[in-house]
């Protein structure tokens, strides 16, 4: 009788151990392999959304006479900066003008630190493919960024995960945010830039690739576009040739 009892116990011992090791090779396997997955997603609907931009650049381009990487920043209010450049180029579904309430939630997107964003976004439009493309104004530097939400409200809605920056730079009128010398220093192409800018309306993605990990990043202070922690990760992604690293705060 006391031989049974013992190897009951046994059995369930044994079963248990086998348990906890099926778990751990399930989550060492499936959990790297399913973000894996969710990272090539990323980058493809990243790729997607800019091989758009880019070809309604062009097209705005060849409508106006002007030049592919000529953006007026000065002029435009963030409607009439994506009514001009990019609506009328786009595979539209919907527009959000006023109300973004057909386009966003009422909290638009938090950042790596889980700060919220409620009225960043004041013109917004939304892709056949379901992205959201919204444009906001810094009215203090007149920075015009296009914050896009590559899954629309379904995802996350997270800064770094499923929100990017795209930031827009005129090298003939230089924000004039700091020294002269530090744009010049710079070399700063006109046109659309990948993540938001530094403290002096630079565009992140003149910074090195080491560098950006330090803004794209949960443990850093603040952003200094006001945009959030993580503006800058689109700009990391593009550095590393569309790939995300290891040391990406995912």
């Amino acid at each position: 009788m006391k031989l049974r009892k013992f190897n009951a116990i046994t059995q369930l011992q044994t079963l248990l151990i086998v348990g906890i090791v099926g778990l751990i090779i399930f989550f060492m396997i499936c959990v790297p392999f399913y973000n894996s997955c969710k990272q090539k997603e990323v980058i493809s609907k990243l790729k997607f959304i800019h091989t758009r931009i880019l070809s309604a650049n062009r097209m705005y381009s060849y409508a106006a006479g002007e030049p592919m990487d000529y953006y007026d920043l000065n002029s435009n209010s963030a409607a009439e900066f994506g009514e001009k450049y990019f609506t009328p180029y786009l595979s539209v579904a919907t527009i959000c003008k006023d109300s973004q309430t057909s386009c966003w939630n009422d909290v638009q997107y938090m950042d790596l630190k889980g700060n919220k964003f409620k009225d960043k976004i004041t013109y917004s439009i939304i892709l056949l493919n379901n992205a959201v493309l919204g444009f906001t104004k810094d009215e203090k530097t007149g920075l015009i960024s296009m914050i896009v939400n590559i899954d629309g409200n379904a995802g996350e809605n997270i800064l770094g995960r499923d929100v990017f920056v795209f930031s827009f730079y005129n090298a003939d009128y230089p924000p004039q945010l700091c020294d002269e010398s530090v744009y010049k220093n710079k070399v700063i192409k006109s046109g659309m830039h990948f993540g938001g800018y530094d403290k002096c309306g630079i565009p992140y993605d003149t910074y090195s690739h080491n560098e950006l990990h330090e803004t794209c990043n949960k443990k850093a202070f603040k952003s200094e576009d006001g945009l959030g922690v993580g503006s800058s990760c689109l700009a990391l992604i593009q550095s590393g040739s569309w790939t995300i690293d290891k040391k990406y705060p995912w």
